[in-house]
């Protein structure tokens, strides 16, 4: 790998950072990316004649140093934030969003074009995740051509993205990311994303509008040490091509294979499918938790609780807590000691009715899968003390997860009666879905194969229906206002169910039916679902207003990087098949 010297990483920051001043400008309706100038130059100039496109939000990704519990660290970010700029989508209008890669060229020349082996990662693209609108993973934005390409957005340049956004879209929390496939982990992992909110009715609802809001965006950042003379965090995540960590290697000397075999010399850097030498859980950009590796015990890592933040509340006071899972592949079951939790949303969507969970010791009162968020009340208690919000142990995945205070709720002063809410506005965009409107069941099983076969130079396979993703594959065509069912299925560790999985997918929301074989208390309307091992959970979506090429996959995003992850097809009628026009051409004879 080729190291990019402190001049030229400062060249480019300071450029960066000047053309973040520049006028906004424009580029084509759907225009591929565009490229700039990275000579080490005080203005990066924007394209000529960029009139016609005003962004909204302009996204610079570039590196970042930073310390973190004393430890100096380069990582990745938009704009120069941990979490990036939140940014405001209003149903009914149309939101530009300018993304403008910084980073430094990195050197890919080892890989051999094998999608499922993580590669590029100086190139990015942008998700809008949890957002009802037009496929835009694909060249050019919302094509329906099977072998539309990938954005990719190389050092260098730049991409105008215009998010048209439905005039019902469910007012709440979603968020936005990288989704370049293989290299979302890496650059999720070491810091860009951001929140996205759109307003609407149940912001407007008395004792909501009444109540202060707390933002929790919860992200992890995943280093490794430099293999550098100082061996330290500040040279960024970024392994030579085609390196692999090994969780279960013995020793140092053994932690990172090319092929299968240790690297000579041995190095400290490599592409992982689950654990880092140290690993950064933050709340809102501060840490509070750490997590070191354990050559002893490979998969329960060292930790260590860090200080959390205090969230001041008078007894009596109601606050609106907007909880976004962020991690790149931590399930978290969440719990806030001593108080009923009053549900409202869950991934932008809320309920008829706020839904009490009540406090029960040790017990999760909302599950939240990586990509998942919570919007909930909590009315602080009479009794003053402090009170954890809490992710619970868990040990559904491959790594222990042990319990963490994320944040902690410091109940003190004036007492108040503020009040919960009896009513919520109904969503109009997702009407519930009928049996009589199926028209197709499918079934897609999430599995894993150790060592790998498919995937030899990461030595694991990670498959939705026996296969790993294929770019220009797609598997899997649905019809415009048309409702589907689907089944997804974590299989038992027999048949590749080596852990959970989270799934989710693109452009619309999906109808919970029923998660391992129990049907909700509650409508539940998500774009993700956390699947246990062993356990199915059935689905339904409507396809409808946006057509175009898209993705779904496990949300554990180095798994979804080395292959699980599937293209599927929304059309805008049902062709109709070659026996059908054959007994119409008879029909027409005959008649």
């Amino acid at each position: 790998m080729k190291n990019v010297s402190r001049r030229n990483f400062m060249a480019l920051a300071a450029g960066a950072a000047a053309s973040a001043a520049a006028p906004n400008g424009n580029a084509q309706q759907h225009p591929a990316a565009h490229h700039m100038p990275m000579e080490e130059a005080d203005v990066l100039p924007l394209q000529p004649n960029e009139e016609h496109f005003q962004p909204d939000y302009t996204l610079e990704v570039k590196w970042k140093l930073m310390t973190i519990d004393g430890h100096r660290v380069k990582v990745r970010a938009y704009n120069d934030t941990i979490p990036g700029p939140p940014i405001t989508a209003k149903p009914g209008t149309t939101v530009k969003i300018r993304v403008k890669n910084m980073l430094t060229p990195y050197d890919s020349k080892a890989w051999g074009g094998d999608m499922n082996v993580p590669h590029l990662l100086d190139h990015t693209n942008l998700h809008l995740h949890g957002l009802d609108v037009a496929p835009h993973i694909f060249e050019p934005l919302g094509t329906s051509e099977v072998a539309a390409p990938m954005i990719s957005i190389g050092p260098g340049e730049y991409k105008d993205y215009p998010f048209v956004i439905p005039p019902d879209q469910s007012p709440g929390l979603n968020w936005y990311h990288p989704h370049a496939h293989g290299s979302t982990a890496v650059q999720a992992v070491s810091g860009m994303a951001g929140g996205v909110i759109v307003p609407g009715a149940i912001d407007e609802v008395p004792e909501i509008k009444a109540a202060k809001e707390q933002f929790l965006v919860i992200q992890d950042i995943g280093l490794f040490k430099t293999d550098e003379p100082h061996a330290d965090y500040s040279e960024s995540f970024e392994p030579k091509q085609n390196a692999i960590w090994q969780t279960f290697a013995k020793d140092k000397s053994e932690s990172v294979t090319i092929d299968g075999k240790p690297t000579s010399p041995p190095q400290s850097c490599g592409f992982t499918t689950g654990d880092y030498h140290l690993r950064f859980y933050m709340v809102n950009g501060h840490p509070f938790f750490r997590e070191e590796h354990s050559f002893e015990t490979p998969t329960a890592p060292k930790h260590k609780q860090l200080e959390a933040p205090v969230i001041k509340m008078c007894p009596g006071e109601v606050v609106r807590f907007r909880m976004l899972n962020g991690c790149s592949d931590l399930m978290m079951p969440v719990q806030v000691e001593g108080h009923t939790m009053y549900l409202l949303a869950m991934d932008g969507n809320n309920f008829d009715h706020p839904w009490p969970k009540e406090y029960v010791n040790n017990a999760s009162q909302v599950v939240l899968a990586p990509a998942n968020r919570a919007e909930f009340l909590i009315k602080a208690c009479d009794k003053p003390g402090k009170y954890k919000v809490l992710q619970l142990a868990q040990n559904a995945q491959f790594l222990e997860a042990v319990q963490k205070t994320i944040a902690v709720i410091e109940v003190e002063g004036e007492p108040m009666d503020m009040k919960i809410p009896h009513d919520l506005p109904a969503l109009t965009r997702d009407t519930p879905i009928r049996e009589d409107e199926i028209v197709r069941k499918r079934k897609f099983i999430f599995s894993g194969r150790f060592p790998g076969e498919k995937n030899p130079v990461v030595g694991i396979d990670f498959m939705i229906n026996n296969q790993l993703y294929d770019e220009f594959a797609v598997p899997t065509t649905v019809y415009l206002n048309t409702c589907e069912e689907w089944t997804i299925e974590v299989p038992d560790s027999a048949r590749g169910g080596t852990e959970g999985h989270p799934f989710h997918i693109h452009v619309n929301d999906f109808e919970i039916v029923s998660i391992a074989g129990i049907e909700p208390p509650h409508r539940l309307m998500q774009d993700t679902i956390w699947v246990a091992q062993n356990t199915a959970t059935v689905i339904r979506m409507r396809f409808k207003e946006w057509t175009g090429k898209s993705v779904f996959h496990c949300h554990i995003l180095p798994h979804e990087d080395t292959g699980m992850m599937q293209n599927f097809l929304i059309l805008p009628e049902h062709p109709k098949h070659h026996h059908q026009r054959t007994i119409q051409s008879l029909g027409e004879k005959n008649g």
